[in-house]
């Protein structure tokens, strides 16, 4: 059972391994096919002379179309006699389809290196075909990948060239796929990858004894992606020095890693203590920072593991730029990965920006060759580095200002009795009630000593009587004025009744049916016969079925609108009222007495 763990965890590590790769004929490293715009078969000169010359770069042979085919342009055509050699031919047809495959092809390539750093625009040279045991086709995978760049000259024309900062490599994906068929690929792997004929011979050596494999001198443009096979070898060579890391236990086994609580779990200081917790006087930031973003830089320094989300534009950059430096400062060496070479760029560009340029290498793009790498230590080696910071004086007076900033920030906040809010609740809602031209009343000397002496209970008392005011305010301002001033009726039908009859006063120019229908309808029960507005319809009922229909369909009178009467408004004279929204009847014609 000791060793469970560790089994576990390899499994989990292959599963990993193996994710990264695509064994299948999808992947053009190991099922190469041409495509109409993405790859170009170069068919003259052969491999050998294309890398030869590949330093001094290679035009493309102009195409001209004829009627019985298409051939190249002779040697005294227009724009070649300059030309000591012949150009780069290829296998399309048409003028506009070699143009389109090299536009293509450069500019997926340099978006490819300008979002990622990954270099995929590559020579593949030497074929070699091979066939998995029972397969009916073979499949074609490149032997070497030379890595090249398209520019275009004063003329716009295309020109092939080697790319800067790049190195020449085995395909990798063949030597894992050689690995799973149970094939020793070790000797062409081994051989240098800049020997062409080498490479070749080796690859012979190797099929000549497999069913089905042959190796061929052909030379193809293409976009190859090769960094996931470079990542699943380095995952495959540093396996033991993996599985014995903990933070790796711990992403691929979880609870079952064994490992101590305090190793990945623990808590960050609150955002309140992080001026006890981490001085800033004394933390060595480059950039600003937050107390959020500090709590991140305390979490580094203190050796934790974790993760720092966020959306964009809320200083992540800005942090890790803090982190590198802090990190610096204590003695630590800092590895940034990230998958888009725009992330390193601003990391980068931030540092540089504060004076840490010389202490950053980019090993990412076209700095990755050893030629690159050399040259940059040489410089950073021999260049003095001067030290800067402030002096014991400025951090003491830094210390004061922070401290006394601090404590009216928490005076700001706190919680006073016995009112129970903060000083800056009040103000805020000061600055409310001006905005909202409310007006200010003097205190007297007694209302002033009551307000000192305000309790939350009592404010809230305060605010629930000044509702009740605030409601009964217009009755209390427009006095005898008030629509329904003198109501004094205990039941709703009898109220209702009382402002009837106050509409209906002379000089009102209209009636509302609506209140009168009230009358006679006990509060809660049914109406008696006295408010039934039309009697006759009753006595309809007892007529032959179609005049009955006839008369409700051509002579039934419209009901009095039900709308509740919301409030009036005072008229022009005393005791005459406006509704507002009060019922109003549209009669027709009566059906004839029965």
């Amino acid at each position: 059972m000791a060793h469970q763990p560790h089994t576990l965890l390899k499994a989990v590590l292959d599963g990993w391994r193996n994710s990264l790769l695509d064994m299948g004929g999808r992947n053009r490293l190991l099922n190469f096919r041409h495509t109409r715009t993405a790859t170009l078969e170069i068919t003259a000169p052969d491999p050998a002379a294309l890398l030869a010359e590949l330093a001094k770069g290679w035009e493309f042979a102009p195409v001209t179309e004829r009627e019985a085919g298409v051939e190249l342009a002779k040697a005294g055509d227009a724009g070649t006699a300059r030309r000591s050699r012949p150009g780069l031919v290829t296998q399309k047809t048409t003028q506009a389809a070699l143009d389109s495959s090299l536009y293509q092809l450069r500019q997926k390539s340099g978006q490819m290196f300008n979002d990622y750093g990954l270099w995929v625009l590559w020579l593949g040279i030497g074929m070699l075909d091979w066939r998995e045991p029972g397969a009916h086709e073979s499949s074609a995978a490149p032997l070497v990948l030379v890595p090249v760049e398209l520019r275009r000259d004063g003329n716009r024309r295309y020109r092939l060239h080697p790319a800067e900062g790049q190195e020449r490599i085995h395909n990798p994906a063949l030597a894992v796929k050689a690995d799973r068929l149970g094939v020793d690929w070790t000797p062409v792997t081994g051989t240098d990858a800049g020997d062409l004929a080498a490479v070749l011979d080796a690859a012979r050596k190797v099929t000549a004894r497999l069913d089905g494999w042959a190796v061929r001198e052909r030379a193809v443009l293409g976009l190859f992606a090769s960094h996931r096979e470079a990542m699943y070898q380095d995952l495959q060579q540093n396996e033991e020095q993996i599985l014995a890391h903990p933070l790796v236990r711990a992403v691929a086994l979880g609870p079952d890693a064994g490992l101590p609580a305090d190793l990945v779990d623990f808590e960050p200081p609150g955002l309140d203590r992080i001026d006890e917790v981490q001085l800033p006087e004394r933390t060595p930031l480059v950039l600003d920072a937050d107390a959020s973003q500090r709590q991140c830089v305390a979490a580094a320094l203190d050796g934790r593991s974790f993760v720092m989300s966020g959306p964009p534009g809320t200083g992540k950059s800005q942090t890790i730029t803090n982190l590198i430096a802090a990190l610096m400062h204590a003695g630590r060496s800092v590895l940034f990965v990230s998958e888009k070479a725009a992330a390193l760029d601003v990391v980068r560009n931030r540092l540089g920006a504060v004076g840490l340029g010389d202490f950053v290498m980019a090993l990412h793009s076209g700095d990755t060759s050893k030629k690159a790498v050399a040259t940059e230590l040489a410089r950073v080696l021999t260049t003095e580095a001067r030290v800067t910071g402030a002096a014991a004086h400025e951090l003491e007076r830094a210390r004061a200002l922070r401290e006394e900033l601090s404590g009216y920030a928490a005076a700001m906040n706190e919680t006073r009795d016995p009112l129970g809010r903060t000083l800056h609740d009040v103000l805020g809602r000061l600055v409310l009630l001006e905005q909202a031209g409310t007006p200010q009343l003097p205190l007297g000397a007694r209302n002033a000593k009551a307000a000192r002496t305000l309790s939350a209970a009592a404010l809230q008392e305060l605010l629930a009587a000044a509702g009740t005011v605030a409601r009964a305010w217009r009755p209390a301002a427009e006095g005898d004025a008030f629509a329904w001033r003198g109501l004094t009726g205990t039941v709703p039908h009898q109220a209702v009744d009382e402002a009837a009859d106050a509409l209906g006063a002379p000089g009102h120019r209209r009636r509302t049916p609506s209140l009168r229908r009230h009358r006679g309808r006990a509060p809660h029960g049914p109406r008696t016969p006295a408010a039934r507005p039309y009697p006759h319809r009753r006595a309809a009922r007892h007529h032959g079925t179609g005049r009955r229909r006839a008369a409700r369909r051509h002579h039934r009178p419209e009901r009095p609108a039900r709308r509740p009467l919301r409030h009036a408004q005072a008229g022009p004279a005393r005791g005459r009222v406006r509704p507002v929204r009060a019922g109003r009847a549209h009669h027709r014609r009566t059906p004839p007495a029965a």
